[in-house]
């Protein structure tokens, strides 16, 4: 396979369009745009839901919060009464000798507060005991032992530390109850300190239970979604919270992770946990109590409902880009794709000759300018090719005129031969010289149509045309012929390039002066590709003036002998043959000297055929 047919088979490929290329990027472009706008929509939109739903969760919580701290607030209040108050407080003295009104009084107090007490219900058993293993206890018929409950609550892992604690503990979390030997509800245990009256020496407990339904009654006013669920965490204990009842879970195997936001109030926090049951959001809220948190796990179902409203979104803004990719494809069809039809069109139409400007695709943006450029380069193509017309127009003309001024003289060779022997047998050899000469200059103008001669050929003729000049003019003319180097006389020369420049010379430079004159032909090398010929001579010389107009297309100076070929032509014809930076050159002086340089290419032949 050659390097050819190599070429042509990628120059033959797969042709694209321009519009087709411009159409599959707008494509590809819009394509990429929507997407990536979809994709920071859709970003954007769920995390303006997610953060929506946590802030809304986060506002109910507080409700649920609230009421638990109302709670937890009537728990201290009670506590606070039994401290501070005087029966009480006398009570912690009883011995259970004496006087049975201490207890009574302390009882009935005791049993009027947890009457009036907005939680009572929520309260499973108070029992407030002294140093002397009395107590006195309130708890529904249904839950009395007769159990020691003194000495049980004594013998609790946690009284010792929450009696030492100046704050109810609510972080040990729900236990069975202790004073019932049977299965029953579980119970959360807080355990105070008691002061005697009148001094801050301990002199008993309170140790109250609190049911369930203290942290689960106001769940019955709170409104979530069915998959939502309520924790609460009691120090190291997180409940289930669900019915009035609450499940203790295990969370160890559970990841949870803090998140920020900034939108939410200062006290709440927000989780992400992922364990084997799945994954979710978690808001949670401190209590009152320390170390005890309201938490609420945010619904999936509503997370997930705004999914159709993605699509929306997504909808919306793919019908938008696709809009807009219709209106640039059609924006860009209009500014490029039609130009470059247009352009295409009118390169057609030169290439089938039409080198007419078309100023349609001259647009005021980059396309303009190559439709500037291409019917610019149409005008100058059509204007070479009609100075390429009129110079071979002029070329052939030329030649015209040369074969014009051909003759075939054979009767006048037959008579000058005749004058020529007439004049010898007389013994005028002046006329016999003429006559000879002028035969000669009829034979080189008759000989042959080619364009190129030797320089010797050209001097030969300058030769018998100045002996015809010098006896018209009685020898006050004269002329030398200087050749550097013979090899010079071999280089070509166009023909007839010399007469008329000799003419001239005799003409309009030396007759004008009226007196004797001298005509050098100089023939010389300028450099190793170009010869001038030089023909000077000493006459009146020309002004700037009259040297323009011998080369302007209007001169009427035109020879005798050979008037078909001025010196215009002469410097046509060199520019042909050799180049424009060939020529006749002129250098004059009125009233000394005119010089006439002709610069030709310098070109051999075998031999010189003359001179």
């Amino acid at each position: 396979m050659n390097r050819k047919f190599l070429h042509k088979l990628h120059t033959q490929g797969h042709r694209h369009s321009l519009q087709g290329i411009i159409l599959v990027i707008t494509l590809i472009f819009t394509i990429f745009i929507g997407a990536v706008l979809s994709l920071l929509s859709v970003s954007f939109y769920n995390k303006y839901i997610k953060t929506g739903l946590i802030e809304n969760t986060d506002a109910n919580l507080s409700f649920m919060v609230d009421s638990i701290n109302e709670n937890i607030a009537e728990v201290n209040r009670l506590v606070s009464f039994c401290q501070t108050h005087s029966y009480i407080s006398r009570f912690m003295k009883y011995t259970g000798t004496g006087s049975p009104n201490t207890a009574l009084l302390a009882y009935d107090r005791l049993n009027d507060e947890y009457r009036t007490n907005p939680v009572s219900n929520y309260i499973h058993r108070i029992i407030i005991g002294n140093s002397y293993d009395r107590y006195l206890q309130i708890v529904d018929a249904t839950y009395s032992t007769s159990r020691n409950v003194a000495e049980i609550t004594r013998s609790l892992d946690i009284y010792e530390r929450q009696l030492a604690s100046e704050k109810l503990d609510f972080t040990d979390g729900f236990i069975p109850d202790p004073y019932l030997n049977r299965t029953s509800r579980n119970v959360l245990i807080l355990i105070n300190p008691v002061f005697f009256e009148y001094s801050l020496k301990q002199g008993g407990y309170t140790c109250i239970s609190l049911r369930e339904e203290f942290f689960t009654a106001p769940m019955h006013y709170y409104s979530m979604a069915d998959d939502s669920r309520l924790y609460l965490t009691l120090g190291d204990h997180v409940y289930l919270m669900d019915n009035d009842a609450l499940t203790e879970l295990d969370i160890t195997d559970t990841d949870i992770d803090e998140l920020h936001y900034h939108e939410i109030s200062p006290e709440a926090r927000v989780f992400h946990f992922n364990n084997a049951s799945g994954s979710g959001y978690l808001i949670s809220k401190p209590l009152s109590a320390e170390g005890c948190y309201i938490t609420q796990l945010i619904s999936n179902k509503e997370m997930k409902s705004y999914i159709p409203y993605y699509f929306f979104i997504i909808l919306a803004i793919t019908s938008l880009i696709i809009l807009i990719g219709f209106l640039l494809s059609t924006i860009l069809y209009q500014f490029i794709s039609v130009p470059v039809q247009k352009i295409q069109k009118r390169l057609e139409k030169i290439s089938h000759g039409d080198f007419s400007r078309d100023t349609s695709i001259e647009w005021n943006h980059e396309l303009g300018d190559i439709g500037r450029g291409i019917n610019n380069l149409s005008e100058n193509i059509e204007l070479l090719m009609n100075n390429k017309i009129q110079d071979e127009k002029d070329k052939k003309d030329l030649e015209y005129k040369m074969l014009q001024s051909q003759i075939n003289p054979h009767f006048i060779y037959n008579t000058l031969n005749s004058i020529k022997w007439m004049a010898v047998t007389q013994g005028a050899d002046g006329i016999a010289e003429m006559t000879t000469a002028l035969s000669r200059l009829l034979r080189s103008i008759s000989k042959g149509t080619r364009d190129l001669v030797p320089i010797c050929d050209e001097l030969a003729l300058i030769t018998d045309y100045f002996t015809i000049q010098q006896y018209r003019y009685g020898g006050t003319i004269k002329m030398d012929i200087i050749v550097d180097d013979d090899e010079l006389n071999n280089c070509l020369i166009n023909k007839f390039t010399l007469q008329p420049l000799v003419e001239n010379a005799i003409f309009h430079g030396i007759e004008p002066k009226q007196s004797t004159g001298h005509i050098t032909i100089h023939v010389s090398q300028e450099n190793a590709t170009d010869i001038n010929v030089i023909v000077e001579d000493d006459g009146v010389g020309m002004t700037a003036e009259q040297i323009e107009n011998i080369f302007s297309e209007t001169s009427n100076d035109k020879s005798q002998f050979f008037k078909e070929i001025g010196l215009i032509n002469i410097n046509k014809r060199i520019k042909y043959e050799f180049g424009d930076e060939y020529g006749i050159f002129i250098e004059s002086e009125l009233g000394k000297y005119t010089r006439m340089i002709v610069k030709i290419k310098k070109m051999e032949v075998d031999k010189c055929t003359k001179f």
